[in-house]
């Protein structure tokens, strides 16, 4: 393995496009960025990351403000465009295709068409030795009256296909100080009863159930079970942990004490 780091590594991680609109003197610059992130939940912060040469950068602190619209797939062709030319290049508000909504908040407008606009007051500025991260507070939100899918930049633009369906169960567990068995685990919806059936392997064939559970509170697993003693003298023991309509999770047994 070279420790080498290719080229435009960056282009693997998977965004949501946006689109940033600043005030200046002679009215509105709107440009795509690629990286457009939620940053924080309560209160909820937006943060954009911009390079060197996006004149959005210089204009951003002086105003304080910006909006940002995350794109629908039906953007593509604006994203495109409002990402080829800088403000110093052409005013791009002419384009037909880009019509602004009405800010409540700020004095930004923003860019229709989007899964979400945004307007957001600028709370802090992080440099990093190239690229310059914006991170506002998210003051007023915009949605469309119908879902929209969202504009995905991997490299080049996609839109999202069908949601992967889950088939597995993911499992784990551990031996507790207090010499309780823990297991965790996550799986598709049941297709039956709402509840997770675990047992224990060990090495020479034998399986014991450790019973049926419900769902922890979000639709996942984690349940404190007493420490079989079956656990303490099996050896490469191992915990199955199944789940009706999916396929069973096994889970090493982590932090075994010695009988």
């Amino acid at each position: 393995m070279s420790r080498e780091i290719p080229g435009q590594l960056w282009k693997k991680a998977t965004s949501t496009v946006g689109l940033v609109a600043v005030r200046h003197e002679d009215g509105v610059n709107v440009m795509s960025a690629e990286w457009s992130y939620f940053v924080n939940k309560d209160p909820l912060y937006a943060a954009v990351v911009l390079g060197p040469r996006a004149r959005t950068r210089e204009l951003l602190p002086l105003s304080g403000e910006f909006s940002l619209t995350l794109c629908s797939e039906e953007q593509a062709e604006l994203a495109d465009f409002a990402g080829s030319f800088s403000i110093g290049d052409i005013d791009k508000t002419g384009a037909e295709l880009l019509s602004f909504g009405t800010p409540e908040v700020i004095g930004t407008p923003w860019a229709d068409g989007g899964l979400v606009a945004l307007e957001c007051v600028l709370r802090d500025t992080v440099p990093f030795p190239v690229h310059t991260m914006f991170v506002g507070e998210v003051v007023a939100v915009h949605l469309p009256d119908t879902d929209r899918r969202p504009l995905v930049k991997h490299g080049p633009m996609h839109s999202l296909g069908e949601p992967v369906r889950r088939t597995a169960v993911v499992a784990t567990a551990q031996i507790l100080a207090d010499r309780t068995l823990r297991v965790a685990a996550t799986g598709p919806a049941a297709q039956g009863a709402d509840v997770w059936r675990v047992h224990l392997l060990t090495g020479d064939g034998t399986k014991l159930e450790l019973g049926e559970h419900p769902s922890h509170e979000y639709g996942d697993f984690l349940v404190d079970l007493p420490l079989p003693d079956a656990l303490l003298s099996a050896a490469d023991a191992r915990i199955m942990v199944e789940r009706e309509g999916a396929k069973p999770g096994f889970a090493r047994v982590l932090g075994a004490v010695s009988s």
